[in-house]
């Protein structure tokens, strides 16, 4: 994911002239993973409890751990709901851009803490362990990906990449090896179309959508051509689950959630929770039926049991 309004809309006619002259990127030196402290005593909780009253800004990115906790990264890291509220990370406390689960871990792109020893920017991030132990994949010290989706089964990642490195032109790309090296999306089809994000297909490794004021547009074949998928409908985020794509509509002033069965072809609406002005949506998680919305006031909200639950207001831990 990653991809929201919170940024400007960019415009098809700058993504052809970016991708024209892009070049694959080559792999990138040997993976440094950050690894967990081994010890025969129990392992310690490194979860601090946040305080009341702290507040919580520039969330780009959220997701379910495997536990079913509910986690979301922001501008000093990873944060989890709790039973008994929020809890953080003590350790690599980055600031998380295009943060993304798959089925056991995360991959994440942004600006290391201060007393890191990665390069600043992140590159491409591979998390494990609920994101204690890290292992950096490709472009350290040259890329900073906003908009990057990860495929929560297959690990495809589709990414904008907005600044050049060494080897790479400003454009859309694919990686199917985990982000260790990327090869430029064609993107034939999207010619006059808004686009503001990019989603993987949960699943399938050369599926992946694009979306926008115009709707969805899918393509199968890795991003190169693309149809429409979900036409006039101004589309403000999504997401994939197996067989599955949830997507919010902006109608007016109000928001509407639609899951799409992709096997059977039918829709189901599902309520949103009542949000003002400044809550554009911006992040939408959905597993099994659980959905996670974060929206640009940094509030978050849970669905499971048919109800919502507001896990934090304006940015607000209570």
């Amino acid at each position: 994911m990653k991809r929201k309004l919170l940024v400007p809309m960019f415009l098809t006619t700058v993504f052809l002239a970016s991708c024209g002259g892009a070049t694959p990127a080559s792999e990138s030196k040997e993976p440094v993973t950050e690894e967990k402290e081994t010890s025969t005593e129990q392992v310690p909780d490194r979860w601090t409890a946040t305080k009341t009253g702290t507040a919580v800004s520039h969330i780009h990115g959220a997701g379910f751990w495997p536990d079913g906790r509910p986690v979301i990264a922001t501008h000093t890291g990873l944060m989890e709901f709790r039973e008994d509220g929020w809890y953080e990370l003590s350790s690599n406390r980055h600031d998380y851009m295009g943060f993304e689960l798959v089925k056991d871990g995360f991959y994440a792109s942004g600006h290391p803490a201060q007393d890191s020893p990665y390069k600043n920017p992140l590159g491409v991030v591979r998390g494990t362990d609920k994101g204690e132990t890290l292992e950096i994949r490709s472009l350290e010290g040259e890329a900073d990906f906003h908009y990057m989706s990860a495929g929560f089964e297959s690990e495809s990642l589709y990414v904008y990449l907005e600044t050049a490195t060494s080897e790479l032109e400003p454009g859309f790309y694919r990686s199917l090896d985990g982000g260790t090296s990327f090869e430029p999306m064609e993107m034939d089809g999207i010619e006059g179309r808004g686009i503001a994000g990019i989603t993987a297909d949960a699943s399938e490794p050369k599926r992946v959508f694009v979306y926008g004021p115009d709707g969805i547009l899918v393509s199968d074949d890795g991003g190169d051509t693309f149809e429409p998928f979900l036409e006039q409908k101004n589309i403000v985020t999504m997401a994939s689950t197996k067989g599955k794509l949830a997507s919010i509509t902006k109608d007016g002033a109000s928001f509407d959630l639609v899951v799409s069965d992709l096997t059977d072809e039918t829709e189901t609406t599902v309520e949103l929770p009542s949000l003002n002005a400044d809550s554009v949506p911006i992040e939408l998680v959905s597993q099994n039926g659980r959905f996670l919305l974060a929206t640009s006031d940094n509030s978050v909200y849970v669905f499971e049991d048919e109800e919502w639950t507001q896990l934090l207001q304006a940015g607000k831990v209570k």
